[in-house]
């Protein structure tokens, strides 16, 4: 079956972006979801009956509230407003307490999925993330892996049980109601793989072998920033994945040639779509949080101001101070 349709790549932006390692990061995001394959890695330590995050005493579920009151008053989206507070509500309710409960068995999951947002979200990744509680040197925490992910709200049901595939969980129902799996020897890997039995993904050791193939063409967008050499590395990747390609070092020729190709489809509910020219797409309103997020080169949209730091938004500190200071 083929994967489900994804966000196209935002190369206007790549163009104004001083930072390669910025670049190279989302492209390797925009491969990965592509492919289907685990995309971050997060750990949580418990602390005082709440996950925070490695290195903090804070509470993970303030950084999402504190996040999800910053995003809208900096780009608020009314369509989205049931969803973000979804969000709130499963981590708050759901995720936090069953992990933080000393009763809770070492091995425990939920499986907390985010479905693509309906048209003028903002939210267009489809993914999900799957909470594993762990131990180490006698300290309990949580592990989560986010996939991206090939299915439908209906693909879903059909799946799960308790759920009916002719009237589906919407996403903000999904995210309000995380769901526990009490199998504590599967795998996150494992849970993965069955989720998308009937469905193309890869394992994460593959990708990064198609990851390595990829690195010529990565290397001539970096210098071009354009469509020709954007979609040399969606073809690239995709020769490395589906043929026996051994060609490790392409001509600039070649990657010309690739990039002229037509770049294969990825059929879903925005069927047409699949190489460059698309918009940013937050994955969660935690990354709207300004006390933790990774800021880089960009030009700020509120101010104007050219080749300043900037947050997830656009926003440079400036303007973000005189946001906290309305808080």
């Amino acid at each position: 079956m083929a994967r489900e349709q994804l966000l196209q790549y935002n190369i206007a932006y790549d163009k104004r972006e001083a930072d390669p390692i910025f670049i190279v990061t989302q492209l390797k995001t925009h491969l990965k979801e592509r492919f289907n394959v685990l995309l971050s890695t997060a750990e949580y330590s418990i602390v005082d009956g709440h996950l925070t995050r490695r290195g903090t005493d804070e509470p993970f579920i303030s950084s999402i509230i504190r996040g999800r009151d910053l995003v809208r008053r900096l780009a608020p989206t009314p369509v989205d407003f049931d969803r973000e507070d979804a969000e709130v509500e499963g981590f708050g309710q759901v995720i936090d307490p069953f992990f933080s409960n000393l009763q809770t068995p070492l091995g425990s999951k939920v499986l907390s999925i985010s479905p693509r947002g309906e048209e003028r979200s903002k939210y267009q990744h489809n993914f999900y993330d799957i909470f594993t509680l762990k131990t180490k040197d006698g300290q309990r925490y949580v592990e989560m892996r986010r996939y991206s992910s090939a299915l439908t709200p209906p693909d879903y049901a059909r799946i799960l049980p308790g759920l009916n595939p002719d009237n589906p969980p919407t996403a903000t129902e999904f995210l309000r109601k995380p769901i526990k799996i009490t199998d504590i020897f599967a795998t996150a890997e494992q849970i993965h793989g069955a989720l998308h039995k009937r469905h193309d993904y890869m394992e994460e050791a593959r990708f990064e072998e198609i990851w390595e193939g990829v690195q010529p063409a990565v290397a001539n967008y970096l210098t071009n920033r354009d469509a020709n050499s954007f979609n040399a590395i969606l073809n690239l990747a995709d020769r490395v994945a589906f043929t026996d390609y051994v060609n490790r070092f392409p001509t600039r020729a070649e990657l010309i040639s690739l990039g002229n190709q037509k770049v294969r489809q990825t059929v879903g509910p925005c069927p047409g779509k699949s190489g460059a020219e698309d918009e940013n797409s937050p994955f969660s309103v935690s990354e709207f949080d300004n006390k933790h997020w990774d800021y880089h080169t960009g030009d700020c949209v509120v101010c104007n101001s050219k080749n300043v730091e900037v947050g997830p938004c656009n926003i440079c500190r400036e303007c973000e101070q005189e946001f906290d200071k309305e808080l």
